[in-house]
């Protein structure tokens, strides 16, 4: 879509792209109100809504077309190897590849998949095809696109967060070269690990800047949704406080752990990893990953190429590539 809103609602805030013409033209980020989401599901769909009408209001978003990050609490996503079949058969078979994730009526989910390859098997055998599928409750799809059309948007696609990524790539860095994309987001960091555009796997801690808000919000005696806004702009130094650097610690431990993971099992050397999310913003926390890591962290300026102005791409990078599907 040329004209097109892409929306990443996460936990803590909702990340918005505005793509005119292909490119990039604006980019918005606003804190969401409290306990409207949890752990990645919206509490509350007619809440929503009426905080997508709001922003649409007050940003003045002319377009109605619009895209969504679909939230990992809603999706299951997997990479598997099937014999090549024609798409008709491959989406038959798509449930049955779920079977491990989806106890209940296969019928409640909508599935769909994307073939990132195909490989020869020898002479007269049909190649190997490489598949990303996903699925999704039926009912949590209804939800979002009838939440959307409430507040006077057109919600034309959801995607996996790995599939936005994939997008960027695709555009912006498609080089043949192992890397990966760390989003350090409020309620996890995300490790998402590719060969060029090629998507490898994921691997998720499930703490993210989150897990600094109690400290903040004890040391300034606040409660811990204000103690997010004290950490965001680090009032009177509070990713700084010497129990900050404990969590900053142990999160770079654990991208450490994924990395060798990654490296042991077979992928590779990383290249880089690029950096994203609200934590690619606290300095205390990005020198202690550099300083851990064996692998240079970048940022994703190279894939905000085009982009009119002053956009916060590291913030609205998913919601950017959910926009050029």
């Amino acid at each position: 879509m040329k004209n097109c809103i892409g929306f990443d609602i996460g936990n803590h805030a909702i990340h918005i792209a505005v793509q005119k013409k292909d490119e990039l033209a604006r980019g918005v980020c606003v804190r969401i109100p409290e306990d409207l989401v949890k752990n990645g599901v919206v509490v509350s769909y007619e809440a929503m809504a009426d905080f997508l009408k709001h922003l649409r209001r007050e940003y003045k978003f002319h377009t109605r077309n619009a895209a969504l990050v679909l939230p990992a609490a809603h999706c299951y996503c997997r990479r598997f190897y099937v014999t090549a079949k024609t798409r008709e058969q491959l989406m038959f078979n798509l449930p049955y590849g779920f079977k491990d994730f989806i106890t209940d009526d296969k019928s409640n989910y909508f599935f769909d998949c994307a073939v990132l390859g195909a490989s020869p098997r020898g002479e007269g055998l049909p190649p190997e095809l490489d598949v990303f599928a996903a699925a999704s409750r039926k009912s949590v799809i209804v939800e979002y696109i009838s939440a959307f059309s409430r507040a006077g948007f057109k919600l034309k696609t959801i995607i996996p967060e790995e599939f936005a990524y994939i997008n960027l790539l695709r555009r912006y860095n498609g080089e043949a070269h192992r890397h990966g994309i760390l989003d350090i987001g409020h309620n996890a960091v995300k490790l998402f690990l590719f060969n060029g555009t090629l998507f490898e796997s994921v691997r998720i801690i499930d703490y993210g800047c989150n897990a600094l808000d109690g400290i903040v919000a004890e040391h300034f005696g606040v409660d811990t949704y204000m103690a997010a806004t004290y950490r965001e702009s680090d009032h009177g130094g509070a990713n700084e406080l010497e129990r900050c650097y404990a969590v900053y610690n142990a999160m770079a431990i654990e991208v450490l752990k994924a990395v060798n993971f990654y490296r042991f099992n077979g992928g590779g050397t990383l290249e880089h990893l690029h950096c994203c999310g609200g934590g690619a913003h606290n300095a205390a926390l990005m020198d202690t990953l550099k300083n851990t890591l064996p692998v240079p962290l970048t940022g994703m300026e190279e894939m905000s190429a085009g982009a009119e102005g002053e956009i916060d791409f590291p913030l609205i990078a998913a919601a950017a590539g959910a926009a050029m599907q």
